[in-house]
């Protein structure tokens, strides 16, 4: 019997993740996840996808030292045929990232991204912005929590940009956007549009108070105000 560990995707979610492997063509050979969490979530599932296809490599991103000890050995217990095709990396992906495209080298091809790291809706982008260069036409990408904080940046900037085709699922309380690209890069008049969305959205009084109260004081405030005040601040996202 398998091993059962813990995960966040639901059930469709993780459906959804699943078959975008499987019926992908050509199959993916090189994929990449910001956030393992405890693995039962995206990590399973994209090794299972993997293996089922006959091939492809997992490299996960985990930040917490503790959780990434623990996914660790819930890998190795739930999926030991498909443990090979899997190769952990430790720390922030502002960091990771960068790193493992320079020891890639040039003609890195990025099949599949799943971004689903912290709740900073600035991470996201940046995750987006260090792999977009290395995804080729026809490539995809997942991310978590496309309706709530996380995803406040990155949701209405891929929608802007017309090298991608994207859609957010509502199939959990929190959202999965998934996008396929279809164009080298983007019109300038896009990535114009884009850019002032996402400057706008950084000056929304929530997001240039965020930096300045300490997170329970924030949460506090927030949950004090009623509830209009509190959507028009968190530009229609959850905290």
């Amino acid at each position: 019997m398998q091993a059962v560990i813990e995960g966040q995707l639901s059930g469709e979610e993780r459906r959804l993740l699943s078959e975008a492997i499987l019926h992908s063509n050509p199959k993916p050979e090189t994929v990449i996840e910001v956030g393992t969490w405890l693995g039962g979530g995206s990590t399973l599932h994209i090794l299972q996808a993997l293996q089922q296809n006959g091939c492809g490599h997992l490299w996960g991103i985990e930040a917490d030292h503790g959780i990434y000890e623990r996914m660790l050995a819930n890998i190795q217990k739930a999926v030991p045929e498909a443990a090979a095709r899997f190769t952990p990396l430790f720390g922030l992906s502002d960091q990771v990232i960068p790193k493992w495209i320079a020891e890639k080298g040039t003609g890195l091809r990025v099949d599949f991204a799943f971004l689903d790291g912290g709740d900073n809706p600035n991470e996201q982008i940046l995750e987006f912005q260090q792999l977009d260069p290395h995804i080729p036409i026809g490539g995809q990408l997942m991310a978590h929590d496309a309706r709530v904080r996380k995803g406040k940046y990155f949701v209405p900037y891929l929608a802007l940009l017309d090298h991608w085709r994207s859609q957010v699922h509502n199939s959990s309380e929190v959202g999965l956007l998934t996008a396929t690209k279809i164009a080298e890069s983007p019109s300038d008049e896009s990535l114009a549009a884009a850019s002032a969305a996402l400057r706008r959205l950084r000056r929304q009084p929530s997001e240039l108070l965020a930096p300045l109260l300490p997170s329970k004081l924030k949460g506090f405030i927030l949950k004090m105000l009623p509830r209009r005040w509190f959507q028009a601040l968190m530009g229609g996202h959850r905290s």
